[in-house]
């Protein structure tokens, strides 16, 4: 790889560090969050007019609490400056900005994106290098206007520190940041190429290389908080600043020579979630702000509403031991005389108690015989126990050992369990409930469970799960463990779907049964094998116990495949499921228009014929558009896989955006594969598969998949056009240890038939939203590739159960890139497997334990 090609790749993996988006907080922000009250409005920091933490025109060293995120407005002619702002990492701030330069004509050729005014994109990212002590302040490096034309490009180095309600901050900036040239770049001692500033990338849409360079300005803020103002009783931050920017290099047509380096600005904030601002620059323009906030570790929703769980319920009287030592235990009567016929009536008597009905009751010499059927589901066996203790007292003084069959309804015995009188009468075989030997008579029950007693079993489960809305596609049976594999439940959090398939077992299962192995996983993959003990299930159910100590007795391993004994829930399938709902979509910053947008109405159906096969698609209805406003054709020397984007959108009133079926396999505990075909996305449709391996407790994961695609009709229905290619890729996925990070690399063949890789980082926030950036070079040229030299974006993944009133899994996703091209096209597949395995990992069930009972 050439030398500016390395660099690339360098300066996209600091882009992407920059609009990372998280789960974890550090320490101290973690326990301010969990001390605070979520229903007071806490100080938000000073939004500057870039979009940034800082005063107006210039930052400050100050950033905001971990996941917050920012959008915002600001108004100082001639710039309208759109923002959003996203602490990625507590030490590190990424702006993404759109600079409206009203005077300023979009293009000087004329019939060119005529009407337009000129549009500037700006990534910015400033980096912590210090916190605040007593005797220390903070201290930030940043850049501003990273990429593409460079027409703000500046570098600075700021402090700030506090001094009661005065924030004072100071720097110095380079770019157009240093134009005030208050010093010479000292770097010009060792290198030339610092003392003269040349800005701009190499090509549009590239990465700068004169960082640092030039000379140096002076710049500083200070501001005042002012509390509880008279009248207003709220608080007003009061900033005046030094701004080391003489304008003289600005890119507006207008004369900004300012009147005054002095900036002045009031900032008021209303609520926890907006902040505004007025202000007066340049000695003779005025300045408005507005920023929204939202925190995108909170994840709290006062609307949702759960459902109620399912009731624990608790086996025999006393729990899995049966009898309780203590319980008293009335003498066997000595005096009358034995009666058959009363002894038989009272047994039965007793049985109906325990919903329960006696099939035989027999003496033969020393032995007495009892067979018993039904009871209630979760407490039978220890039920059966307490008949046993009755049989007991009704038996004449001869028998010494009483035979206990507890049945199943097609007359075939679940449990056999033999007990001496004498022991049952003193409560002494309580202890042998639960535990399981060869029926020799030593007082332990013995599993005779036949192959069709399992099916009533399962049957027994399914049918309770789907009283309490519990979704269980099959369960197997093995000794005293069941292993019962969850279906598609609506919680995004697994942990609590887990917790309810518990409680339903708890009402359910026989009474041996004591593990609970939950497998979980999405579209029939088993990913996850959660084992709790029933026992511990009780006890939580009677508050004598909390989730967090059940965490340490609990154990989490990979999932393996169903055996050939599992039992399916024929009742789930086929699962039919559906929605219909408005979307929409832009592209924004285009030549033809700055906005083109769509709202349409997109109706979605899913079918699973069986847990590892489903037949999806969506159906896209238009509402209304701007469309016609396109009108440029593509210029791309490239296959046409993307740029032909403007065909699509206007030929398409009603399209198929996806039609395909696809079947999933586990292969082997931790490996998966799947195959699909039909209509794969809005562009392409065709033929492919994948296989990843991915182990519950690695980091890593290792994937690969290959597919045939054909371009499909601009009118989006079943018609293709002639161009087919083989496109896939051989990824690689970690998980950081630190913030949820994750990332991967993806190297192989693009839809354009070029070749290269696709760098991706991302950061899951405690709320579920997953905000990143990617990168992706390849084989082509910057100037066969275009404006913006190589594919590049970043997007955000949001959880819709943070906004829903109902549990739900769907996510809805933004994905921004600066300018559509064909190099770096890959194809949309909605099968990744990735996206279904990688949130079953033991940081999630930790982080989400605290719900296992919700």
């Amino acid at each position: 790889m050439k030398v500016k090609g390395a660099y690339l790749v360098v300066v996209n993996v600091l882009l992407a560090t920059t609009f990372a988006a998280g789960n974890a907080t550090t320490a101290a922000a973690q326990q301010v969050r969990e001390a605070g009250n979520i229903w007071e409005k806490p100080l938000l920091p000073n939004v500057s007019d870039y979009g940034g933490i800082g005063a107006l025109q210039t930052p400050t060293a100050r950033f905001g609490q971990d996941g917050q995120f920012l959008v915002g407005i600001s108004l100082v002619s001639p710039y309208h400056r759109y923002f959003i702002n996203l602490q990625a990492l507590p030490w590190l701030e990424g702006t993404f900005r759109y600079t409206r330069i009203t005077d300023r004509p979009y293009s000087s050729l004329d019939g060119f994106a005529d009407g337009q005014d000129y549009k500037d994109r700006s990534v910015d990212i400033k980096v912590r290098l210090s916190q605040e002590s007593k005797d220390w302040p903070e201290i930030a490096v940043g850049f501003r206007d990273l990429g593409g034309t460079g027409l703000f490009g500046s570098e600075y180095v700021v402090a700030s520190k506090k001094f009661g309600e005065f924030d004072v901050a100071g720097g110095l900036g380079f770019g157009a940041m240093g134009t005030r040239a208050h010093l010479d770049n000292p770097l010009g001692i060792f290198f030339d190429r610092f003392d003269n500033r040349v800005g701009g990338a190499d090509s549009p849409g590239g990465v700068g290389t004169a960082f640092f360079t030039g000379p140096i300005a002076l710049f500083g803020s200070i501001s005042y908080l002012w509390k509880d103002v008279p009248l207003l009783e709220d608080d007003l931050r009061f900033t005046v600043e030094y701004d080391p920017n003489n304008y003289k290099d600005d890119p507006a047509f207008s004369d900004l020579t300012p009147k005054s380096p002095l900036n002045f600005g009031v900032t008021w904030q209303p609520a926890s979630w907006i902040q505004v601002a007025a202000g007066f620059e340049r000695g003779d323009t005025a300045m408005a702000r507005v920023s929204l906030f939202a925190d995108f570790h909170n994840g709290f929703n006062p609307l949702m509403d759960k459902g109620v769980p399912p009731e624990i319920s608790m086996r025999g009287r006393e729990g899995p031991q049966g009898v309780s030592p203590e319980r008293a235990i009335d003498p066997a009567p000595t005096a009358a005389a034995w009666l058959p016929e009363l002894a038989e009536a009272s047994v039965r008597a007793a049985a109906a108690g325990y919903q329960m009905t006696v099939l035989r009751f027999e003496i033969h010499d020393d032995k007495a015989l009892l067979d018993l059927a039904g009871g209630i589901p979760g407490r039978d066996l220890g039920d059966a126990f307490d008949m046993a203790v009755a049989a007991a007292k009704a038996v004449p003084s001869e028998v010494e050992t009483i035979h206990i069959r507890l049945m199943a309804s097609n007359k075939a015995p679940l449990v056999t369990w033999t007990a001496a009188k004498s022991d049952l009468l003193k409560g002494e075989a309580a202890s042998s409930i639960g535990s399981a030997s060869a029926d020799t008579g030593g007082g332990a029950p013995t599993l005779v469970r036949q192959p069709a007693d399992s099916g009533e079993i399962a049957e027994r489960l399914f049918a309770v799960a789907e009283e309490n809305d519990v979704v269980i596609d099959r369960l197997e049976l093995n000794g005293d463990t069941a292993r019962i594999f969850v279906g598609n439940m609506p919680f995004r959090n697994f942990v609590t779907s887990a917790g309810r398939v518990a409680r339903v077992a708890t009402q359910a299962m026989p009474a041996e049964i004591e593990r609970l192995a939950i497998v979980l996983g999405d579209d029939g993959l088993p990913v996850l094998e959660l084992t709790i003990l029933r026992s511990h299930i009780e006890r939580l159910g009677k508050d004598e116990a909390t989730p967090e100590e059940i965490w340490h007795k609990s154990l989490i391993a990979q999932a393996a495949p169903p055996s050939d004994d599992a039992v399916l829930n024929t009742s789930q399938f086929p699962a039919f499921d559906w929605s219909i709902a408005p979307r929409t979509r832009q592209q924004i910053g285009g030549p033809d228009a700055f906005l083109i947008y769509q709202l349409y109405m997109r109706a979605q159906a899913s079918i699973r014929p069986t847990p590892g096969t489903e037949i999806d698609g969506y159906v896209g209805m238009n509402i209304t558009n701007n469309y016609d406003d396109l009108t440029l054709e593509s210029d791309s020397r490239l296959p046409r896989v993307r740029s032909d984007i403007k065909n699509y959108l206007k030929e398409g009133e009603t399209w198929i955006g996806r039609l395909q079926g696809a079947y999933y396999t586990s292969l082997a505990p931790g490996l998966y594969a799947t195959a699909y075909a039909g209509l794969l996305e809005e562009m392409f449709g065709g033929v492919g598969g994948e296989v990843l391996y991915k182990s519950i407790g690695s980091p890593w994961a290792y994937g690969v998949d290959v597919n045939w695609v054909k371009q499909r009709d601009y009118d989006g229905m079943f018609g293709f056009r002639d161009y087919s290619t083989v496109t896939g890729h051989v990824g690689v996925y970690y998980d950081l240890p630190f913030w949820n990070l994750n990332s991967s690399i993806r190297a192989g063949r693009y839809l354009a038939k070029d070749w290269g890789a696709t760098f991706e980082l991302s950061r899951e926030f405690d709320s579920g939203i997953r905000a990143g950036v990617f990168a992706t070079l390849t084989d082509v040229s910057a100037a066969d590739f275009g404006e913006g030299s190589f594919d590049k974006g970043f997007f955000l993944s949001i959880p819709l159960d943070i906004y829903a009133t109902r549990p739900t899994k769907t996510r809805f996703g933004i994905t921004y890139r600066p300018v559509t091209r064909d190099g770096g096209a890959q194809l949309n597949r909605s099968s990744a497997l990735i996206g279904r395995v990688a949130g079953y990992d033991v940081e999630h069930a930790a982080r989400y334990w605290p719900d296992l009972m919700d």
